[in-house]
């Protein structure tokens, strides 16, 4: 079903009804294969016809929607963009890595410092596997701002729509152990001492739990996926 989240802003009809959806896709709120009614999302989201048409052009577009002989549906998740999606990321991060070994500020360390900190906090206590999955993007987040590649860090982000939503199927898991919080303080720490030698070791070990999972998920969630 769709939601509105308060964290998802739009200066017009248009770019609200397009970031709305998107994030709703991408949170799984809105599930793959769902069929996408143009009256239902109107009435939701209190705008006339065009925006959300407008809108659903630009997410087909980016290949999150499709249209079908059913009607416009979510895209299914597919295999291989996952797989690119996971690789992108690791070469992606590597770099950033590297970078913040040379030089990283005093600010940004502190922020990844906090991060794992408030982490720790929510396995000992809460358990918001929504709130730890979002720091866990802050955390990674943090990496690329402290090395003056925010931006880049977006443009990547919104470049691996199906690696990110196997990765929020897994979000939940997130909070069973303490894997993701401990390869969070190993990247902390091989930033803090500029350990150049094991950041590909590391980031490895931190993005190949998701992998394995991969053929679990089509079987818990085959009508996920193509």
């Amino acid at each position: 079903m769709l939601k509105i989240y308060d964290d998802v802003m739009g200066k017009t009809n248009l770019t609200f009804a397009y970031n709305i959806l998107k994030q709703n896709i991408l949170r799984l709120d809105l599930k793959p294969g769902q069929e996408l009614k143009e009256p239902e999302l109107q009435t939701k989201l209190r705008m006339s016809r065009t925006p959300i048409r407008e809108a659903m052009i630009l997410l087909k577009h980016e290949g999150l929607v499709e249209t079908l002989h059913s009607g416009t549906c979510v895209s299914k998740i597919d295999r291989q963009r996952f797989k690119d999606g996971r690789m992108m990321r690791i070469c992606l991060e590597t770099r950033m890595m590297e970078l913040a070994c040379e030089e990283f500020p005093d600010e940004y360390l502190k922020r990844l410092e906090e991060i794992v900190e408030r982490q720790e906090y929510i396995l000992d206590t809460t358990r918001d596997y929504i709130e730890f999955h979002n720091l866990d993007i802050d955390f990674h987040k943090a990496i690329f701002e402290g090395v003056d590649y925010g931006n880049l860090f977006h443009m990547a982000y919104n470049g691996f729509y199906d690696y990110l939503r196997v990765r929020q199927l897994n979000s939940s898991s997130k909070i069973r152990d303490t894997f993701v919080l401990d390869g969070h303080k190993k990247l902390y720490e091989i930033i803090k001492t500029k350990n150049v030698d094991l950041i590909h070791e590391v980031l490895e070990e931190h993005f190949s739990r998701l992998d394995p999972k991969l053929n679990h998920f089509i079987e818990e969630y085959p009508h996920y996926f193509k």
